[in-house]
């Protein structure tokens, strides 16, 4: 969940890392050309005689997006409600993130066989689908819900110009204050609402889990405590991957999950 996306979670690789315009954040309105429907095919390079070439120059998607397989939103302009659901579901489906969740979930019933879940491959099963339920309800309020209310800009936005304090400042400081979808600043609602509503639903139904008000808060303020985490690594990832050629978005997907789910170890 972004502190959110959570903490918002990418594939990073050279050039073609985490924009550095508006981006993790989608906003309604202008949709650029590189937008695409989501499956939609590219028209084959020569279509068959006698034929119309259909959809020629709308921007298809030439191959699948990792980062956003349910679709890319815009790079510019505001998010609609629709965009920004769009934008959770694919932070929940992505394939790096339901590969950690299975991670997680090996890696919590392999070390310690005696949790709520029970051992094994049933044990793991439940685990993942917990994790995997965390993240939906989290993406549900802090992407989508909460940013669709206030009208605010669920994704980061990138400062590769900034000086580096002052990016630095930036990830510090955008899980309590960032963007509205028409560019002004803003209370963060979707961490700051998002956060706590969905770690109170999932107190129902994680095995385990402490309930009331103290533990809701300060499972709360160690998501939003962590999320500059997350930030770092939209922020300064993308010039490392510059120069040493790396796909590191295993790593923010971890973050997220330690972050945002914490299920009975």
């Amino acid at each position: 969940m972004g502190a959110a996306s959570w903490l918002p979670a990418q594939m990073l690789s050279g050039s073609a890392a985490l924009p550095d315009a508006p981006q993790s954040q989608a906003a309604p309105g202008a949709q650029d050309a590189h937008q695409v429907t989501p499956h939609k095919r590219c028209p084959p390079a020569s279509p068959p005689a006698g034929r119309p070439q259909k959809n020629a120059g709308t921007g298809c998607a030439p191959r699948f997006d990792f980062l956003y397989p349910l679709g890319r939103p815009p790079r510019t302009g505001p998010l609609t409600p629709r965009n920004k659901l769009q934008l959770a579901a694919s932070d929940v489906v992505d394939p790096f993130n339901l590969i950690t969740i299975g991670a997680t979930a090996a890696i919590t019933i392999g070390s310690n066989p005696d949790t709520d879940y029970g051992p094994g491959m049933k044990g793991w099963a439940k685990n993942a689908g917990t994790l995997l339920t965390e993240d939906m309800t989290g993406e549900f309020f802090s992407t989508f819900l909460v940013p669709s209310l206030t009208r605010q800009d669920p994704r980061y936005h990138r400062m590769p110009k900034a000086s580096i304090p002052r990016r630095i400042a930036h990830a510090i400081v955008q899980p309590v204050w960032t963007k509205s979808d028409k560019g002004n600043s803003m209370p963060n609602y979707g961490d700051l609402i998002g956060i706590p509503a969905a770690i109170t639903l999932a107190n129902v139904y994680v095995p385990g889990r402490d309930q009331g008000t103290g533990p809701t808060a300060e499972s709360s303020a160690i998501a939003i405590g962590t999320a500059p985490i997350d930030n770092f690594i939209s922020e300064f990832l993308p010039d490392v991957a510059k120069h040493i050629s790396i796909h590191i978005v295993f790593i923010q997907r971890i973050v997220n999950h330690i972050a945002l789910t914490r299920g009975p170890i």
